[in-house]
């Protein structure tokens, strides 16, 4: 388990991106008090459960110009967390209005930048992405079909999948035709950040 002193080195962050963060996480839980957005015990180990988790996408994800969804963000992770560490175009969707209209509120408050959308993945048309991401959403297969709305010819998927990855991998395989490259999750030893690349239906 990281510190919140590692994790900050580790990401080279800022003071002021440190501050944002932590503004988050407040707001997370003044929200959670009385409308629920995210678990609440993971609130107790935030920086490791949330802040780590969100931000080792940054290593995959090396141009912080690059178009970046997050599919089904929740509360905005890790989507907003990368916006607060200067990714510049960031988009957010998600079908439920209290954890969207959460994510409107906070993104002023934070003086950050990104696009949400309260609306169903499938129903998004016309939109183009370098970057797919996500966590706890859907297994491998059903990211995919939802994948396969925002995808050009380079786009690259960065999944954080759990202890089940490997029976998702072998699932997906049955239906889709891609490539993968896994690695260890920073904030779960059991969990892997999946890079995805050439997905086509097959």
């Amino acid at each position: 388990m990281y510190s919140k002193k590692k994790i900050i080195e580790l990401f080279d962050l800022t003071k002021k991106q440190t501050q944002k963060i932590d503004n988050y996480l407040k707001e997370i839980q003044i929200y959670n008090s009385h409308t629920n957005i995210v678990g609440r015990s993971t609130m107790d180990n935030a920086w490791n459960r949330h802040v780590l988790d969100s931000l080792q996408l940054s290593k995959y994800i090396k141009n912080t110009n690059s178009s970046v969804i997050d599919l089904g963000t929740g509360a905005g992770i890790p989507g907003l967390m990368l916006s607060i560490v200067n990714y510049k175009n960031v988009t957010l969707i998600d079908s439920s209005s209290k954890k969207i209209n959460f994510i409107n509120k906070t993104i002023p408050k934070l003086n950050i930048k990104a696009k949400t959308y309260l609306q169903r993945i499938e129903s998004l048309k016309n939109k183009k992405y370098d970057f797919l991401i996500s966590r706890a959403l859907s297994n491998l297969s059903k990211l995919f079909f939802y994948s396969q709305f925002f995808i050009k010819k380079n786009t690259v998927l960065v999944f954080l999948k759990g202890k089940n990855v490997k029976d998702e991998i072998n699932n997906a395989q049955k239906i889709w035709s891609f490539d993968c490259k896994k690695h260890v999750s920073l904030s779960n030893k059991e969990g892997r950040v999946l890079v995805i690349s050439n997905l086509r239906k097959l």
